[in-house]
């Protein structure tokens, strides 16, 4: 599921984002599926002030999430954040419950609603995150109207 800067791209905001945050979901076979694609894109660690990421010691795995509860990385198609569960959610099965489909590149992705990424982004604090949240709360607003 996308969540972060690209969800709300998705949804109508204005704000550029650098990188891709998704949340997966947590079941066994999933995770396979992830680490599959995170050893194709040639993922690496992305420490804070290192853009070209660390490789991992082994291949990817679904062991290798184990203890996260996010991922930074950096991989041959640009920033990648896995958020396993992202600040005041319980994670993908809290989020798909509100989440949205959207169309790209023929490929239905379910988005992260615009409540959860206020919620998520309200748990987090910190200056960046709370100054996004004007725009987020209009933006809501302004979809609210239209559906009415």
């Amino acid at each position: 599921m996308l969540i972060g800067g690209v969800a709300e791209r998705l949804w109508g905001s204005p704000r550029l984002t650098e990188d891709i945050d998704i949340c997966p979901a947590d079941d066994r076979p999933n995770l396979r599926r992830l680490a599959a694609a995170l050893n194709e894109l040639g993922a690496r660690y992305r420490p804070r002030g290192l853009e070209t990421g660390i490789a991992p010691p082994e291949p990817w795995n679904e062991a290798s999430f184990r203890g996260f509860t996010n991922l930074a990385l950096t991989t041959d198609a640009g920033w990648l954040d896995v958020w396993f569960r992202p600040d005041g959610t319980d994670g993908y099965r809290d989020l798909v419950a509100n989440a949205g489909e959207v169309e790209i590149g023929g490929i239905r992705v379910q988005v992260a609603s615009l409540d959860d990424i206020i919620r998520s982004k309200e748990a987090a604090g910190g200056t960046r995150y709370l100054a996004q949240l004007p725009l987020l709360r209009e933006l809501r607003e302004q979809r609210r109207k239209l559906e009415q």
